[in-house]
C-alpha cells in the first residue's frame, strides 16, 4: 500500500476517534512498544520469569534441608521423612484373646474350687497385657514328730495375670503355709486345683529331709 492511501485512512481514523482518541491510542502505542520484563526461557533454556524462579530456588532448597536431616538423623529415626507411618510396639502385638476362669474361692466346696460342672458364668475376657491364666492356692499343712497332714485348703483364685511365676512359697515350720501358684496361656486353661504343685514341693521336701538326715 502506498503511502499516500494511508494517509486518507490515517485521517478518517483520526477524524472519527477525536483528540482524546488519538492521544489515548497513541500512549497505548508507547507502553506497548516499552521492553518489559523478558520472560520464557532465557539464553541457556533457564526460564527466566521471576516466579518461576522462586519456585524453583524454594523447591531446591527444601530439598537440600531434607537431604541434611535424613544424613543427621539415626537410621530408624526418619520416619516423618519417609511419610511413614510410626506404629507403638503395644499397637503391634495382636489383640488379646485369651479367656480365662476368673473368681475366688475361700472354702473347699466353693464352685470355684471344683470346675467340673457348669462354670461359664466364670469364664473372663482377658485385656490389656493380660496374656496368662493362674491359679493361686493357700493351704496349709500341720506336722508332729512322726506325721504331717495332707494340705488344706484355704483360699483358692483364678483370674488373668501379666506377670506369673510358677512355685510355691511356704512358711513355718510345725505349721507350714503354701501359697503356689501355677500358670498357662491358653483360652480356660486354668481349671486346675493346683494342689499338684503343692504334693510336688512336699516330696521334694521330703526328700530333702531325708538327704539331710
Amino acid at each position: 500500500m502506498s503511502s499516500q492511501s494511508a494517509t486518507p485512512i490515517t485521517g478518517r481514523l483520526a477524524a472519527r476517534l477525536g483528540p482524546r482518541g488519538t492521544a489515548r491510542r497513541a500512549g497505548e502505542a508507547g507502553r506497548w512498544s516499552q521492553p518489559g520484563p523478558a520472560t520464557g526461557p532465557g539464553p541457556d533454556g533457564i526460564d527466566t520469569e521471576p516466579g518461576t524462579c522462586a519456585l524453583r530456588i524454594a523447591n531446591i532448597m527444601r530439598s537440600l534441608i531434607l537431604l541434611c536431616l535424613s544424613l543427621l538423623s539415626p537410621e530408624g529415626d526418619c520416619d516423618l521423612l519417609r511419610d511413614s507411618v510410626h506404629v507403638t510396639s503395644a499397637a503391634a502385638r495382636p489383640n488379646n484373646e485369651l479367656w480365662c476362669y476368673k473368681c475366688l474361692a475361700e472354702v473347699p466346696d466353693d464352685r470355684c474350687a471344683d470346675l467340673r460342672h457348669n462354670n461359664s458364668a466364670l469364664i473372663h475376657k482377658c485385656h490389656n497385657d493380660r496374656r496368662m491364666c493362674m491359679v493361686k492356692r493357700f493351704s496349709f499343712t500341720t506336722s508332729t514328730e512322726n506325721s504331717t497332714t495332707l494340705p488344706k485348703m484355704w483360699a483358692l483364685e483364678r483370674n488373668c495375670t501379666k506377670h506369673c511365676e510358677p512355685g510355691c512359697i511356704v512358711i513355718g515350720e510345725r505349721t507350714k503355709l503354701y501359697a503356689c501358684t501355677s500358670c498357662c496361656t491358653t483360652s480356660l486353661c486354668n481349671y486346675g486345683s493346683g494342689a499338684k504343685q503343692i504334693v510336688l514341693d512336699l516330696i521334694i521336701l521330703g526328700f530333702a529331709l531325708i538327704i539331710a538326715l
